[in-house]
């Protein structure tokens, strides 16, 4: 099992039971093309913790690993509604990361989830168009003898 893969396959069904009625998508790299309005998940980066080099532990030495996806809702809708919808979201998606026990479980300790924070954006055409991204770092072990 690839706890990466997991973790991320997890996070899109989260996040797209913020609302249903959100195309959810993964990794769409033009929001634009994207059917809105949408929740994205990007698999974001992941940074291997160093081990003990002085000790000489084996290349396949369990290690955690620290990777941090990023979840859009991406909008159309009134400007009254944009700002406020979008906060309702990273408000509810936020509780329901760091509350959701399948998460929560493929971590270490089954616990490390972290908020990392969010960053908004806003566009003007015929409608407003705004978007938040919500990032999560997610610290799991890897095996490399248990990968596919």
């Amino acid at each position: 099992m690839d706890p990466r893969e997991a973790i991320l396959a997890r996070l899109l069904i989260v996040a797209g039971d913020i609302d249903t009625s959100l195309s959810a998508i993964r990794n769409e790299s033009d929001p634009a093309a994207a059917n809105l309005p949408a929740v994205i998940l990007f698999d974001g980066e992941e940074t291997a913790r160093d081990g003990d080099p002085a000790h000489r532990t084996p290349a396949t030495t369990l290690r955690h690993v620290d990777m941090t996806p990023e979840v859009q809702f991406r909008l159309k809708a009134k400007d009254a509604e944009v700002g406020t919808k979008l906060n309702l979201y990273r408000a509810e998606l936020i509780k329901a990361v760091l509350n959701d026990q399948t998460l929560l479980d493929l971590t270490v300790n089954k616990r490390s989830i972290r908020y990392q924070g969010s960053m908004t954006a806003t566009e003007r055409g015929r409608s407003m168009e705004g978007g938040i991204g919500v990032a999560f770092t997610f610290t799991y072990l890897l095996d490399p003898n248990a990968l596919v």
